[in-house]
């Protein structure tokens, strides 16, 4: 490893916030973030690498292809699609909790549960339990991820 890098970078903790935030101006070319100096240090020894090492190509191209995601449709934030399928108006999703057996209706814009409406199956499941559940996994509607070894 390279002695002046590593210098800079084990410098960084001692220095004044001011100090910081005229070392931010030289490596970034630009104004520091208002934030806390410990956030700074953080920032400026990666930015020190970063120019001492060069970054690893995986590296580059993991983040170019999370800021293709992330700007890929302009004006609308990207959204997560929900890791099981939504069931199909009119299918009725039963689960047995603590030898009682509950039905829930899939609605057109939301959920039947004993003759009301609601709009998520996770209250539907929090009133069954009495607890926070993710109500798709109450009713058995996401599959558990298998474990890779």
């Amino acid at each position: 490893m390279d002695k002046t890098v590593l210098a800079r970078v084990a410098a960084l903790p001692r220095m004044t916030l001011p100090e910081l935030k005229a070392l931010w101006r030289d490596l970034y070319q630009e104004d520091p973030p208002r934030t806390k100096s410990a956030h700074l240090v953080r920032r400026l020894a990666y930015r020190i690498q970063e120019l001492g090492f060069g970054v690893d190509p995986a590296i580059e191209a993991r983040i170019s292809a999370q800021a293709k995601d992330l700007f890929a449709s302009p004006g609308r934030p990207k959204t997560k699609k929900p890791d099981y399928v939504e069931p199909i108006v009119g299918t009725r999703l039963v689960r047995e909790y603590k030898g009682v057996e509950y039905q829930v209706t899939v609605l057109a814009d939301g959920f039947e549960y004993q003759g009301a409406k609601y709009r998520s199956l996770s209250k539907i499941a929090a009133l069954i339990t009495g607890a926070a559940w993710s109500g798709p996994a109450f009713f058995g509607l996401k599959q558990r991820k298998e474990v890779k070894h």
